[in-house]
């Protein structure tokens, strides 16, 4: 199994963008003046300083998502004029419908209400096509939610609005792929069918010898020799000597065919060996994400101390363990990657045999695949219950609503389900799913024990009752040492971890707190790495051996933070008067948009010379964002050019100053020839 191979996670994240600027629709203002909050960025209103009405002003953000909007409005806009349109809107009351506004009929199509007197033109009596499934009806299908220009979720994948969709007819790529999108011109990712190996750069090949050995690189183990040979003594082990013996495993020798010269040193990206590929399997259940964080942290460390040299050689060996988490967890990400595409479409199926049975790897990875569901559907349970018991007001509860639940329910078109009563229906379908797959003996009885244990446990209350039920039940049930269970909890947890966090995070988070759990008592529940990952032992580097010293930036004028930092928070019933407002309205408009209400004369950012470097350099960051802490250290900079998210370097002499982004570095991932 050591020559399987590994992908990038998927991740999906979705963000927020908010300030008192849009508190500014809550508050009444005089009638000779008008505030909005702010609209989405594809268009924004001015406020005219003495007739009150709006202009609209084009902004420098660009978003797709409303242009869409936008142009499905044009569209569905009748293309003629009612003869009595004229008449009839000025003799309509304000409060009673025009006879000729549009209504919507269904199905997407727009028609008129039979009020409209002596139309030439026929009332729609039929759409054009049929009806567009509700976003829960497509989830309850176990199809995605259909959106245009991003991914929806569904019932067992999460939603993406960075994820480029198909277009109508073009074949998923086999592997995942980094395209330019045409519409902006901004590099998306587009999903493949299959998990790409980050060392072959090619899809993951499960074995051909048959389903045993599947299993085997679902779960991979080393062999007593290798674990004699490589495994901690986890009773006095400490993280630099784990370190160490990572380092050591992961030294090969080198040699540069150019100049002939041979060294000691890790492996070039993407390359690996086959000692360090089984140091990892031999201690999976001890290193894992806890190992990502510790050497993350040690490079910042020797970073932020400018010592050059240790901090690139951190780097070095946190990126290829980095490549070999992947490489080793790639066929355990294939195999739940083909039992999302059993139980998605099966959704609301309890015939669960017909399409949960299978080798004894696949049958693991449908239940894992269902409990993961179940675990991600009532956490956003949970998440809209408690929406619904907070008030809705200004103050702490506004906050609270805001970092509650998944944040892409804020999007224009929200490609989730996130109501109460919608949520309900999908994870009471999907508990009734889980319950019949684990009632059935023939798919359930047979599951690793690690896995069954995790069905058991979590309807156990409480850490004493939990260890009691472990020792003296289930493990003499299943013939299996408590010591052996713990460790398959830790290396299911390792591989679960490197799963995509929605929806797999809740299970993943569950895993864990049963591993601490089962491990309280033990050698086991010894945790060496909270000193380097956890910050308890102080923030001084004398007596805290994972700290780094952060710092604040001289940010850009125009930029969110700088925008942020001159905010003022306007509470209900302080806002002052309507000048006051629409005062700061216009101060924070200008600084995060680049326009100005009102045309009050203020130049525009974009067009302007530097016209003050001196106030950037003078620029104070607010204490309660400071909290103390040193100003433009530089050392995130130390590395330079060989620093792979940084880029840079130095510059020729004469050569001319060049803003560079990360995504300019974006390239289409090329297929790697064997």
């Amino acid at each position: 199994c050591t020559n399987t191979m590994a992908s990038s996670k998927r991740l999906s994240t979705g963000g927020l963008l908010f300030s008192s600027a849009a508190l500014v629709a809550a508050v009444t203002l005089s009638s000779s003046l008008s505030v909005d909050a702010f609209a989405p960025p594809a268009s924004h209103y001015a406020v005219a300083p003495a007739s009150g009405s709006r202009i609209t002003t084009t902004t420098t953000l660009y978003n797709r998502a409303a242009k869409r909007k936008n142009k499905k409005k044009k569209r569905r806009t009748p293309a003629f004029v009612l003869d009595e349109e004229e008449e009839s809107s000025g003799a309509a009351s304000p409060n009673s419908p025009k006879k000729n506004e549009p209504i919507l009929l269904g199905g997407g199509e727009i028609g008129f209400t039979s009020e409209v007197d002596d139309s030439k033109i026929p009332v729609a009596s039929a759409t054009s096509g049929p009806p567009k499934k509700s976003k829960l009806d497509q989830e309850l299908s176990g199809e995605r939610i259909q959106e245009e220009g991003i991914i929806g979720e569904s019932v067992t994948s999460a939603a993406s609005v960075s994820d480029m969709p198909l277009d109508p007819g073009q074949q998923q790529p086999d592997v995942t792929t980094v395209v330019t999108d045409p519409d902006t011109g901004i590099a998306r990712i587009q999903q493949g069918k299959y998990v790409m190996d980050k060392v072959t750069g090619k899809a993951v090949i499960l074995s051909s010898l048959g389903p045993e050995y599947r299993l085997a690189q679902m779960f991979p183990g080393a062999s007593p020799e290798l674990r004699e040979k490589y495994r901690f003594d986890w009773s006095s082990v400490t993280v630099p000597e784990m370190i160490e013996q990572l380092k050591a495993a992961s030294t090969v020798p080198l040699k540069n065919s150019s100049t002939g010269k041979e060294w000691l040193g890790v492996p070039p990206h993407p390359q690996i060996s086959n000692p360090a590929v089984d140091f990892v399997l031999a201690n999976r259940d001890y290193l894992g994400h806890r190992m990502k964080k510790a050497l993350g942290r040690l490079k910042l460390r020797a970073q932020s101390q400018f010592q050059k040299e240790e901090a690139l050689e951190y780097r070095t060996l946190w990126k290829h363990f980095l490549l070999l988490e992947d490489h080793i967890s790639a066929p355990f990400r294939q195999i739940m990657l083909n039992a999302e595409a059993n139980v998605g479409p099966n959704f609301g199926n309890l015939d669960v045999k017909s399409y949960c049975s299978g080798e004894l790897y696949e049958r693991t990875a449908n239940y894992l695949v269902m409990k993961s569901m179940v675990a991600h559907w009532e956490k956003k349970y949970n998440d809209a219950m408690e929406l619904d018991k907070i008030p809705d007001d200004e103050g702490m509860n506004f906050f609270a609503q805001l970092y509650t639940g998944d944040p892409k329910r804020y999007l224009p078109d929200p490609p989730i389900i996130f109501r109460l009563d919608e949520v309900s229906r999908i994870v009471l379908m999907a508990q009734k799913m889980c319950k019949a797959f684990v009632d059935e003996p023939t798919l359930f009885d047979d599951l690793p024990a690690e896995v069954k244990f995790v069905e058991k446990a979590l309807s156990i209350s409480g850490g004493t009752a939990l260890r009691q039920y472990m020792l003296e039940e289930f493990c003499p049930e299943n013939n299996v040492d408590a010591a052996s269970l713990r460790e398959g909890l830790k290396r299911l947890y390792q591989q679960m971890f490197n799963m995509q966090i929605d929806p797999y995070g809740d299970l993943t988070m569950t895993l864990w707190n049963l591993c601490v759990a089962t491990s309280v008592g033990t050698e086991e529940a010894r945790d060496p790495y909270e000193e380097y990952i956890a910050n308890v032992r102080g923030t001084k580097y004398e007596n805290n051996p994972g700290f780094f010293q952060t710092y604040t930036f001289d940010h850009d004028k125009n930029s969110l933070v700088r925008f942020l930092d001159t905010a003022k928070v306007i509470e209900k019933g302080t806002a002052g008067s309507a000048e006051d407002v629409a005062r700061q309205v216009q101060g924070e408009a200008f600084q995060l948009l680049g326009f100005d209400f009102g045309g009050g004369g203020s130049p525009n950012p974009a067009t302007v010379t530097k016209e003050s470097t001196t106030e950037q350099k003078a620029y104070v960051v607010p204490e309660d964002r400071a909290i103390g802490r040193p100003h433009m250290m530089g050392w995130l900079e130390l590395l330079g050019e060989d620093e792979e998210l940084t880029g840079g370097g130095a510059k020729e002499e004469g050569q001319e100053e060049k803003e560079v982004f990360e995504a300019d570095k974006w390239e289409e991932v090329k297929e790697v020839k064997a």
